[in-house]
């Protein structure tokens, strides 16, 4: 998985390789935070499937927001404007909202 490192196996490196960021992607399901240094200009979806792999999810199940925006997999950090430290929410997608046809 060329491009992204997850934190606890490397220690971020400041200003030395300024093509590389720090980002934090937050659950909003177990509140849990998860690091990864990553290019500035690789896919979001090497992102997505590491996190992916990182929580034993399917990263079809998964969706990713940055500053309320909606994140594509072919998207990259500068195209969303992600600056070091930022963070990333990550969300199980649920469909349905549990309207049915109920009698009271």
């Amino acid at each position: 998985m060329s491009g992204v490192v997850n934190e606890k196996d490397q220690k971020p490196v400041a200003d030395q390789n300024p093509s590389h960021i720090n980002i934090t992607v937050k659950s909003n399901m177990d509140q849990t935070e998860v690091c990864f240094r990553i290019k500035r200009d690789s896919k979001m979806s090497k992102l997505m499937n590491a996190y992916g792999e990182a929580k034993k999810l399917e990263t079809q199940t998964l969706r990713f927001l940055y500053d309320s925006t909606r994140i594509k997999a072919e998207h990259t950090i500068d195209d969303l404007g992600i600056e070091d430290g930022d963070q990333i929410d990550a969300f199980l997608h649920m469909i349905g909202a549990g309207f049915g046809n109920h009698k009271m």
